[in-house]
């Protein structure tokens, strides 16, 4: 195989699995919306407990172990999708801990915990979709480790609060109460995801190639090709 074809098959192959992934997903919706009966319901509290914490826990290692990666790389835009993933993973975790009969009755932290853990997800999905020149580059990797303090005194406060029953987590959210947290805890997040998409867009149209780790606040030309 010349390495025209074999460039060409590498550049196909995640297309591909893309489009196979997304017919997948598109069929099993509509597989449930004309069988609703497929759609079995099985609750289990301890169940959710073990299996919810422990994927929180691994997604946040994996996401850690990317931000350091991202570290030592030089990679800002990396770094910040790190912290979006271990910020989505953390807060699922805490989601998980305030399980109602496990650890706490019902509680607002276990409505509101995923939700609010996207919304901050958001926050630097949409920070890493920016054009993150070299000198922009540079500052969010200085500060990277106010970042991660930051985060991680977030995530402690909101378990001292929602693990300690004390108020706003506290007791069950009336159902209008809790419409309304999570419909405006979702537009936020849309409207996060959605500048975040547009930005990862704008990069593709303009380097009209993938995306590539490595150093970016040294590089001297920007944006970099893949080779």
């Amino acid at each position: 195989m010349t390495e025209t074809a074999r460039a060409a098959v590498d550049a196909g192959a995640p297309r591909l699995w893309s489009g196979f992934a997304l017919l997948v997903g598109a069929g099993m919706l509509v597989l449930l919306l004309v069988h609703p009966g497929f759609d079995e319901s099985w609750e289990n509290h301890p169940a959710h407990f073990w299996l919810v914490l422990t994927a929180a826990s691994l997604s946040v290692g994996l996401g850690y172990a990317v931000g350091a990666a991202a570290r030592r790389r030089r990679d800002a835009r990396l770094f910040l999708v790190s912290l979006a993933f271990v910020a989505a993973a953390a807060f699922l975790g805490l989601h998980a801990l305030a399980t109602p009969g496990v650890l706490l009755g019902k509680n607002a932290g276990f409505e509101l915990a995923t939700p609010f853990g996207l919304a901050v997800a958001g926050v630097f999905a949409a920070a890493s979709g920016l054009p993150l020149r070299p000198a922009a580059a540079e500052r969010v990797l200085r500060w990277s480790v106010p970042l991660i303090v930051a985060l991680s005194a977030l995530l402690a406060g909101w378990a001292a609060v929602s693990l300690s029953g004390v108020e706003p987590l506290a007791g069950e959210l009336g159902a209008e109460e809790l419409d309304g947290w999570q419909i405006t805890l979702a537009a936020v997040g849309v409207a996060l995801y959605a500048t975040a998409a547009f930005g990862y867009f704008r990069l593709y149209r303009r380097r009209r190639a993938p995306f590539c780790s490595g150093s970016h606040s040294r590089s001297r030309s920007w944006p970099r090709r893949c080779s």
